[in-house]
């Protein structure tokens, strides 16, 4: 992740409670080679307004698990929470969907195509390990002339659906959706909404297993190509990624 943010010109930090010599003993063990903050008393964790009031005892003082984003000047200008301590982005999914800047995907790829439509699927990450959100992108090219259908849509037409076949402890966040083009056929009273020329669908992946080994994730496209004057059969396209586990470093397996 550290690797991804400075190429793009971000600086990366992290925010603990713990003193400076846990840190440092954990940064050496981990190989950890941007900034740990100790925070100790987490006053600037408070003033964050990220503290975690139902943390008590020895964990009393943490903040909740998330991505503060501050501008030149030193004003936050985003927050990103998660539900659980154990979910985390990739390097790769920060820089497009918190910084909005495309970022180089290193992860697993699959390609399939019919006559007029080219499919791509790919992970943002070479691997998952647990508590892990993965970004998945389904990438569509659609031959010139042609499009696909989006929603809404009159009946007896078919739009364009993305289906995604998780593994067990495996969930799917809601896809990102490019707005469709209102589109008129001649002779028509209906209006369609469509896609065409080059549109990426994304959605999170949560992978919560812990020595499952590589895992296969399936996916199948379903869509209707057209042209303003014709429509070809409807085609269903099926692609599947299979995508590492990295080991836990020094940490205990996650209970059930």
């Amino acid at each position: 992740m550290a690797a991804d943010l400075e190429a793009a010109g971000i600086a990366l930090y992290a925010i603990s409670y713990d003193p400076p010599d846990v840190l440092a003993d954990f940064a050496q063990r981990h190989r950890i080679t941007y900034p740990l903050l100790a925070d100790a008393g987490s006053g600037l964790i408070r003033e964050l307004g990220i503290l975690n009031e139902e943390a008590a005892e020895r964990i009393a003082g943490i903040p909740h698990p998330g991505v503060v984003v501050l501008d030149t000047d030193g004003t936050v200008t985003e927050k990103h929470f998660y539900e659980s301590y154990r979910e985390r982005d990739t390097g790769a999914g920060l820089l497009e969907h918190v910084f909005g800047i495309a970022a180089a995907h290193n992860g697993p790829r699959a390609q399939v195509a019919s006559d007029v439509v080219q499919v791509q699927a790919e992970f943002d990450a070479s691997n998952y390990v647990w508590g892990q959100r993965v970004w998945l992108t389904v990438s569509l090219t659609i031959a010139e002339g042609y499009h696909v259908y989006g929603r809404p849509i009159p009946a007896g037409y078919v739009p364009l659906e993305i289906e995604i076949d998780p593994p067990e402890r495996v969930t799917i966040g809601t896809p990102h959706w490019p707005t469709p083009e209102p589109f008129r056929v001649e002779g028509l009273d209906e209006q369609f909404q469509v896609f065409s020329g080059e549109i990426c669908i994304s959605m999170p992946v949560t992978f919560m297993s812990v020595d499952a080994g590589a895992l296969d994730v399936g996916g199948r496209v379903t869509l209707q190509a057209c042209t303003a004057t014709e429509c070809l059969t409807p085609d269903s396209l099926s692609f599947k990624l299979r995508l590492p586990e990295a080991p836990l470093i020094e940490r205990p397996k996650p209970r059930d």
